[in-house]
């Protein structure tokens, strides 16, 4: 092959590069360029497909992808690496709290070493310092793997996102594969909806428009033809069909050269509306923490000093580098406070109750696409669905027609006897040439008679000549392999209508129309008859047609109407309108789509949800109202307007029908629009379901975008936030119930979370307030009362409150009465005032009791009628009392974790228990831990020892937090009714 003497590029064709004639070097530079000269050369789309051992009318050979993916490259990006653990672990230690009570640890094992107040505690000193150092590492290693687990799961799910099915021709049948799966030479075949999935040249066209924006910043569309043959991966195709030769896959590709140039984070790191809600509320809990650890601080150090100065003037004590140590301890015992009052569990408690629910909303069928959306679709007040394949099976079969002038309305006929030939030319023929869908053998095992490729509407056609013992393929091969197609007009929902301009066997010109059954009616002058005469279509004669239209219609059929028109050859074919009008009438069909059996308990329990389901459908309005009243969705004095008529409507118009709007037919893209804008503007949370090209601002503008996986394009699932996998309206309200989960479960956590801040806050400045003023018991090593939780203690607290917690409620199931409950608000605050009965109620008895155990407990707590104080020989009584005091706290929180699982005044608090594994496998741990640090760990944890009776008091006082939760709930009970609060 010659050179272009005007081009650098080299193109002249290999032979050795391992059996192909070009190199990706050649490829990527022509794709680069995009110079149409150089695609000449290389003897444009066939001599590139014959470089690349292509048959563009059978694509490539099965097995060849391996061979093609080492030479030219495989179809994946690369993405930014996971951060390693250890990189995760340093960072978590890089909080500042966590430093400072790592340094003051160090100093406070060096005094404890050096100046240890007693010299019998001088072996014992670095003690201390050394446990606040392993807790602060064991709490930083817990929040290490949590992100790192988090960065997985929420990379597995991005990749499932990211799973676009592409059509392929391979061994000369239409097949979908995966779009990493495409290499070099595959024949692709695109249409409107699609996301162009590599780079590569276009070697079939049929009103083939992409937009480019992505790539080049220029939004109109680019119209594909000869003069601009090259197609971009990541654009998107905006109008028609048509196939490409794939030239540059992955990092070769324009876009994959895009992405190597940017630094971009995979992750979604956008914070969802719960974690900023939760944001707020911790900084201002982190505030209060703060005050308190200051008082606390301030308290202990006036205290000690006082006593200090007036023990030194009298004589009983002297100043010494012991006392440095004594100040230390106020310091870490205020810095723990903080860490502990900072509730860094709140944002651990989201993501980890989204990574739980987007993983199994999977299961449920729903795609998560962006996190927010869960959250959001709890709290959904109005979903707008479509109707075809969400509310019905899109299971389409042709039951009824008027055919040549000829009405069957009880039943189709089995052959095309009686029917004139030119009739059955023009049915078959518009039928199957103005198509894209096909019939293919059903998989080994399936039931289904065909296995349908394309659009069911489409296929319901092709199934109806079957019928007729008239096979599609043969007539559509004769027009797509002699090149008789001329013109194509792609189907829009704007327009309800498509058609093609195809040559004859006379080399006449011939239009196929085919769409909603009133606008192609409208087109129509004249009809063909049962033999084949054409005879003018009389306003009678239409008007006996929309009868049978609207009795189809109001049967639930879907109607399409069929035309044909002969051309002169001399009409202008841009000007779709004036080509089409003139029409001959074919037939009108009705097509049945059975309404899906679990719809109309689906859109049942939306209504006891508080969820308003509105029905946006392009169908007629008489078929819409048929299948909305089948299913629920009309009922009472609903109202149901065609799209036309609600978008002439004023706002004011608008939002005095929107209370009783049930049904929108014959509704446009815009027309959606405007609907969801406008119940956004009123303050309405919603949902919208989406499955075309033109639904996109629509599934951007809700407040949720649910795009359908089966029948969705690329577009409208690249706009949306779910994607439907099963395109079904139960798995819609199976979303609800997740998002209304994960709300609650942050509350469970909240109400537990608060609960320990109140206690551990109050127990720790109360004690300290008190700790010189009353005199320690009889025994005590201390000069004061020895705060009853030490900084140890507060972090092993802190495990439990942020980390397990967090696992332990915020992974609990769905239930289903969680979906007979209003949505909760767009502004409702995060904590309900039933449950700050909770919150209040457990920590003052948690108060109550802890402060009674430490200031009384070595007094009255008697075994064998020895009391604490004289009960001991190797410890001291306060050491006793103060691990009873610490024991009870832990399992004050253990039991009332329990509690809040319920926190709405529900009596079983046990429910669906055995269905949370991770709830019970926490409350088992976090007590065989509890019980660890007790018997074994010492003067690690500041503990000791205890016997039967003492741990059988401590789990006692920790299980009438149940009971005395049920007090609580019969009071939260009386108040809702009395002060009619809501939940």
């Amino acid at each position: 092959m010659p050179r272009n003497s005007g081009n650098t590029m080299n193109i002249e064709l290999q032979d050795n590069y391992g059996g192909y004639s070009v190199t990706l070097q050649q490829l990527d530079e022509l794709l680069e360029s995009r110079d149409v000269l150089a695609l000449r050369e290389f003897g444009n789309g066939e001599g590139l497909a014959k470089a690349l051992k292509t048959d563009l009318r059978n694509g490539i050979h099965h097995g060849e992808e391996a061979d093609r993916q080492s030479h030219f490259g495989k179809n994946e990006y690369p993405k930014k690496p996971l951060v390693p653990l250890w990189k995760l672990f340093l960072e978590a230690l890089k909080e500042p709290l966590l430093i400072i009570l790592m340094v003051l640890a160090v100093i406070s094992i060096v005094l404890g070493v050096a100046f240890p107040e007693r010299e019998e505690d001088r072996k014992f000193g670095w003690i201390e310092g050394a446990a606040i150092i392993v807790a602060v590492l064991i709490v930083s290693s817990v929040a290490s793997i949590n992100d790192w687990q988090k960065e997985r799961k929420f990379r597995e799910l991005s990749k499932e996102s990211a799973d676009i099915k592409i059509k392929v021709i391979r061994d000369g049948e239409s097949q979908t594969v995966q779009i990493a799966s495409i290499v070099v030479g595959d024949v692709v075949e695109i249409e409107q909806g699609d996301q162009v999935p590599a780079d590569g040249v276009i070697i079939e066209f049929h009103d083939l428009k992409t937009d480019e924006s992505v790539m080049t910043g220029e939004t109109d569309l680019i119209k594909k033809n000869d003069e601009t043959p090259f197609l971009l991966s990541g654009t998107v195709v905006a109008e028609g069909y048509g196939r490409m030769l794939v030239t540059c896959v992955g990092v070769n590709s324009e876009w994959g050269k895009t992405l190597a140039k940017i630094t971009e984070d995979d992750d979604d790191d956008d914070k969802t509306p719960l974690e900023a809600k939760l944001d707020k509320l911790a900084t201002l809990i982190g505030k209060f923490g703060v005050g308190f650890a200051v008082a606390t601080f301030l308290v202990l150090l006036a205290g000690w000093l006082i006593k200090k100065i007036y023990e030194t003037n009298v004589g009983k004590d002297t100043w010494s580098a012991a006392d440095i140590s004594t100040m230390v301890g106020f310091i870490i015992i205020s810095v723990t406070i903080v860490v502990v009052a900072v509730p860094e569990g709140l944002p651990l408690a989201v993501t980890i109750s989204l990574a739980y629910s987007v993983k199994k909303m999977m299961k449920d069928n729903n795609l998560v696409r962006h996190l927010a959306a869960c959250e959001t679709m709890g709290g959904a007040t109005n979903i707008c669905s479509d109707k075809t394949g969400t509310l019905t099976l899109n299971e389409m079969r042709v039951v009824k027609a008027v055919i040549a002038g000829d009405e069957y309305l009880d039943g189709l006929p089995d052959n095309t006897d009686g029917m004139n030939e030119e009739v059955v030319q023009v049915l078959s023929h518009g039928i199957s040439v103005n198509s894209k869908a096909s019939l293919n053998k059903p998989k080994a095992g399936s039931l289904k008679e065909y296995e349908v490729s394309g659009n069911k509407t489409e296929a319901s056609l092709l199934i109806m000549l079957k019928d007729l013992g008239i096979d599609y393929v043969p007539i559509r091969k004769h027009y797509t392999e002699n090149d008789k197609i001329e013109k194509l007009y792609t189907f829009s929902s704007a327009k309800k209508r498509m058609a093609v301009i195809v040559r004859t066997d006379t080399g006449a010109h011939r239009l196929y129309l085919k769409g909603a059954s009133e606008i192609v009616l409208g087109v129509c002058s004249q009809q063909i008859l049962k033999n084949g005469s054409v005879v003018p279509l009389t306003e009678q004669q239409k008007k006996k047609w929309m009868e049978d239209i609207e009795s189809m219609a109001s049967q639930g059929l879907r109607t399409l109407t069929l035309a044909y028109k002969d051309l002169q050859g001399t009409e202008d074919y841009e000007n779709q309108e004036a080509v089409e009008f003139g029409s001959t009438l074919i037939a009108i069909v009705g097509i049945k789509d059975p309404l899906r059996v679990e719809v109309i308990d689906a859109v049942k329990q939306c209504k006891k949800s508080g969820i308003f389901v509105r029905m946006v459908t392009g169908d007629n309005i008489l078929t819409a109202q048929h299948i909305a009243r089948e299913c629920g969705i009309l009922f009472g004095d609903g109202i149901a307007i065609e799209g036309p008529n609600f978008r002439k409507m004023s706002d004011d118009e608008i939002d005095e029908i929107l209370p009783r709007l049930q049904v929108m037919a014959r509704s446009s893209p815009s027309d959606k629009h405007k609907l969801v804008s406008r119940l956004r503007a009123l303050g309405e949370v919603v949902a919208v379901t989406g499955d075309g090209t033109n639904d996109g601002p629509a599934l951007k503008e809700a407040d949720v975008g649910l795009s359908m996986g089966i029948a969705g394009t690329q577009i409208a699932k690249e706009a949306s936030d779910i994607i439907i996998m099963d395109d079904n309206f139960s798995s819609i309200v199976k979303s609800v119930l997740w998002g209304r989960t994960i709300y609650e479960n942050i509350r469970k956590f909240l109400v537990f979370q608060l609960t320990v801040n109140v206690c551990a806050l109050l127990v720790t400045v109360i004690t300290a307030l008190t700790s010189f003023i009353i005199a320690p018991p009889a025994g005590s090593h201390s000069k004061h009362m020895d705060p009853p939780l030490t900084a140890v203690q507060l972090l092993w607290v802190n495990l439990i409150m942020d980390t397990f917690a967090a696992l332990a409620l915020a992974t609990e199931p769905p239930i289903p009465e969680l979906l007979d409950r209003k949505p909760y608000g767009r502004h409702d605050s995060l904590i309900t005032k039933n449950m700050w009965v909770h919150i209040i109620g457990q920590g003052l008895y948690q108060l109550v009791i802890l402060l009674g155990l430490y200031y009384t407990g070595y007094q009255y707590l008697c075994v064998g009628g020895k009391c604490l104080a004289e009960a001991f020989e190797s410890y001291s009584a306060a050491e006793v009392n103060n691990t009873i005091v610490f024991n009870s706290f832990v399992f004050c929180q253990l039991f009332n974790e329990l509690n809040s699982r319920k926190i709405n005044n529900e009596w079983n608090i046990f429910q669906s228990i055995h269905k949370s594994w991770m709830f019970i496998l926490i409350f088992f741990f976090t007590g065989g831990m509890q019980a660890i640090i007790v018997q074994f760990c010492g003067r690690f944890t500041n503990t000791v020892p205890l016997n039967w009776y003492q741990w059988l008091i401590c789990i006692a006082l920790g299980v009438v937090c149940i009971p005395f939760s049920y007090l609580l709930r019969v009071v939260g009970r009386l108040l809702t009714k009395f002060l009619k609060w809501e939940n």
